[in-house]
Order: C-alpha cells, then sequence, then structure tokens
C-alpha cells in the first residue's frame, strides 16, 4: 500500500549573463587554466572585482595570474554535498589565499572525503577539471602534496556569456490536514472540512474557513461522497514543447461533490470529449486499486484530487441537475 512523504521538489531555472570585461577574462582564465587577480593599487584581489571594496570606486582592467598554489585561511566541512555541490562525496570549502593575491578566494577542496586532511593554513594547489566550460567550476583545490602537474590546452575564443542553472531543492512535511486528505485519498475517501461557523464543507481543507476567519481541525473533517455534478468543464490542448509529455487534447473539469459546499477544480477527463460534457452531468469516482495510488503530487499549496489516485470519472446515468441550481459554484 502507497504511504505518505515529504514534499521534495525543485525549482529551477536557467540564468544567462554577460560576463563584463573583469568576470569575462577570469572564467576564460579558468578555462585555459589560469587563475587572475585584479589589482587595486598596491594589492590584487581575487577574485577580481570591477571596483575597489574600500572606496567603491571603479577599477580598469588590470589583471594579474595568481596562484595556482595558496594557503588555507579558514574552511567548513560539508558533510552531505547536495546535487548542486561540486563533488558527490564530503569535502571542505575554504577561503583560500592564493600566492600572489592579497585576499580570500572561497572554494572547494577535495581531500578523498577526509575531514581529517583539511586544516588551517594547509598548503592546496589549483586543479583544473579535464572538461571546462569557463565558469568558476572549472577549477578546485586538492591538498598541495596531491597535486597533479596539468597541461591545459586553452580555448579559441573569450568568455563573454555565461549560463548558470538556478535552483532550489525544497522539502517540507504536509500540512497535519493536508497529510489527513492525501491519506483519505489513499483510502479511496474525500476528506473535506465543515466549517464550525457557516456549517459549509470545503474539499480540500484548507485548515481554516478564509470567509469566516476560523481555524479549523480534524474534529470538523467529514468524509463526502465520491459522487458530484460538473459545474464547468474546459478543453486543454497541450502546447508541444520540450520535453512535454501530454500530446492529445483532453478535459479538464470542477465537480461539486454531493454534500460540499466548494467544486473541487482540476480534475481530468481522459476518456469523454468535450462534445460529451454538460454543465450538470452527474460523475462518479472510479479509483484506482489501492496499491496503485499515489499523491506524490500532493503538496502544501496545489493539488486537489490528482489521477495518481483515480482510474476515470464516470457518469453516472442520473438526470441531470439544472445548471440555474449551479450558478454560484460555476467558476
Amino acid at each position: 500500500m502507497p504511504t505518505l512523504h515529504d514534499v521534495d521538489y525543485t525549482l529551477e531555472y536557467p540564468y544567462t549573463r554577460t560576463t563584463g570585461p573583469v568576470i569575462g577574462p577570469f572564467l576564460t582564465g579558468l578555462r585555459d587554466g589560469r587563475i587572475l587577480g585584479q589589482r587595486c593599487g598596491d594589492r590584487v584581489l581575487c577574485p577580481p572585482m570591477e571596483f575597489d571594496p574600500d572606496s567603491f570606486a571603479t577599477l580598469e582592467p588590470d589583471l594579474v595570474e595568481v596562484g595556482p598554489g595558496g594557503e588555507v585561511v579558514n574552511w567548513t566541512w560539508v558533510a552531505e554535498p547536495s546535487a548542486k555541490h561540486p563533488f558527490d562525496r564530503p569535502f571542505g570549502f575554504a577561503f583560500i589565499k592564493l600566492d600572489g593575491a592579497d585576499t580570500d578566494l572561497v572554494h572547494a577542496v577535495d581531500t578523498g572525503g577526509d575531514p581529517e586532511a583539511m586544516s588551517t593554513g594547509m598548503r592546496v594547489r589549483a586543479q583544473f577539471r579535464d572538461e571546462r566550460h569557463g565558469s568558476v567550476a572549472d577549477v578546485y583545490f586538492v591538498p598541495e602534496a596531491d597535486a597533479a602537474e596539468q597541461v591545459i590546452q586553452p580555448g579559441d575564443e573569450p568568455v563573454t556569456i555565461t549560463e548558470h542553472l538556478i535552483g532550489l531543492r525544497i522539502n517540507e512535511p504536509l500540512y497535519p490536514h493536508r497529510a489527513r486528505f492525501a491519506q483519505g485519498l489513499l483510502d479511496g475517501k474525500i476528506i473535506g472540512q465543515r466549517s464550525p461557523v457557516t456549517g459549509k464543507v470545503y474539499v480540500p481543507g484548507r485548515g481554516y474557513d478564509n470567509m469566516s476567519r476560523v481555524l479549523m481541525s480534524e474534529a470538523d473533517e467529514v468524509e463526502v461522497s465520491d459522487v458530484g455534478t460538473v459545474v464547468a468543464f474546459t478543453e486543454l490542448n497541450p502546447v508541444q514543447y520540450y520535453g512535454q509529455t501530454e500530446t492529445e487534447p483532453y478535459v479538464r473539469c470542477s465537480i461539486l461533490f454531493d454534500g460540499t459546499d466548494q467544486p473541487v477544480i482540476g480534475i481530468d477527463i481522459r476518456d469523454m470529449t468535450v462534445d460529451e460534457m454538460r454543465v450538470g452531468m452527474r460523475m462518479r469516482c472510479i479509483w484506482r486499486d489501492p496499491e496503485e495510488r499515489s499523491v506524490e503530487d500532493i503538496d502544501n499549496r496545489y493539488g486537489n484530487i490528482p489521477e495518481t489516485v483515480y482510474a476515470r470519472f464516470e457518469p453516472t446515468g442520473e438526470p441531470d441537475i439544472p445548471a440555474d441550481e449551479l450558478k454560484e459554484h460555476s467558476w
């Protein structure tokens, strides 16, 4: 039998920008196996900056090679790397003062997963990856004694554009009322909440009556019928973009289940055409077999009755409910 789970998903989008007169040469240098710093008076800044961090005056590009060795000034240990980290094993993040630089570069130090190999004051050396794309991830550091000699072939063109996949992983448990709603679906039940003020039943419950501004608890929950009335519908024609898995038009409708005062929206109907649908039509839920049900698409903000718990909705054969009686629900 499927079980509940924490909400776990990743929000990602690509971010593209031009590199400019200082960062561009810095990234080009990393691609070509060199680390560059920016002269700023009698200091060298690495990573390079386009302005003086003390006076904020604009600096003309005046780049000089630093490293590839340096000293760890301070560090922390990453015991459980994420998908966005440079290694899939534990590693150190360190402030590294490269030879010839006066400021610290924050970067990754690979000790083979051994935290005992990290220490303040240790010597490290840059190592460049076999595949480089003109990004700060082209380089990492290792203890100086473990560094290998490398011969890097420079690229043909300077790095003028950089692209990053920005991502945020979100993990949270379902709220108690959402967890009970989801568990109800796994059990083949639709759980709503009855407002203690108005007596109206909402599906799915939000944990509060937003009209009367009162909280609702497990004591206010009721099981409602899985038979209801179509109050609105539309035909969706999937846009064919890269990665799109939908190919055929289908119907999406809202159903007011018996015993409730709010329709459940976003119910997809795959085996009926839009010409066969009617406002007022009586429909029943045909559940998937218990072992086939899943609520992985339900989180704390979205998800009413996902297709992963029902096989289909089918007409009951009962007379239609007059559309005039459904006006207040046809939104």
